[in-house]
């Protein structure tokens, strides 16, 4: 069974051959806005997906004294890829810390409440700007089936989230007053 960063693996690849380093760097941006994996976790997972002969590498000269590693897909990867897409997501436990402390934060004073809503809106304020200044770089949706229509799909969902979040710490903010 293919864990779930084992995917995320599998769709990179299905968008064309990379080195590890190269999985890694995309890992880190644009799938970091719905998914993260750090290098070690990249690693271990590319060996059990090579196990199941769902990739393979070829090695090239690269610029060290070792060869590098350059994975692909295989046919039975790109087929479980393409099984797996179409089946229900798991069911997973929502674990969201910020709500968790507003659920108590009434033992807290106010104006400490405020500040950490305060930075929460700064952080996603931020990460919006940031999905807006890539979302204007799209101009159009991509068509369906065009590997770019993923990741315009995906930012669609992220700039929703992060509209949402920062408008919910604009109301928290709004509810403590201005501490004065």
């Amino acid at each position: 069974m293919t864990s779930t960063l084992g995917f995320a693996i599998l769709a990179v690849l299905a968008r064309g051959p990379r080195t590890g380093y190269d999985l890694a760097a995309v890992m880190r941006r644009p799938v970091s806005y719905f998914w993260t994996a750090g290098h070690s976790q990249i690693h271990t997972e590319l060996q059990k997906l090579r196990a199941a002969r769902l990739i393979d590498y070829e090695t090239e000269h690269g610029p060290g004294p070792q060869d590098k590693k350059i994975y692909r897909l295989t046919d039975d990867g790109r087929e479980a890829l393409r099984d797996w897409v179409t089946e229900p997501p798991r069911e997973r436990p929502e674990r969201d810390e910020l709500v968790l402390k507003t659920y108590a934060a009434w033992l807290a004073e106010p104006g400490l409440v405020r500040r950490m809503f305060a930075d929460q809106l700064a952080r996603h304020e931020e990460r919006l700007a940031q999905y807006e200044r890539d979302a204007a770089s799209f101009g159009s949706p991509p068509a369906f089936g065009d590997p770019g229509f993923g990741n315009y799909a995906t930012l669609r969902c992220g700039l929703s989230y992060e509209r949402h979040r920062a408008d919910w710490c604009r109301w928290m903010i709004a509810q403590l007053g201005d501490g004065g």
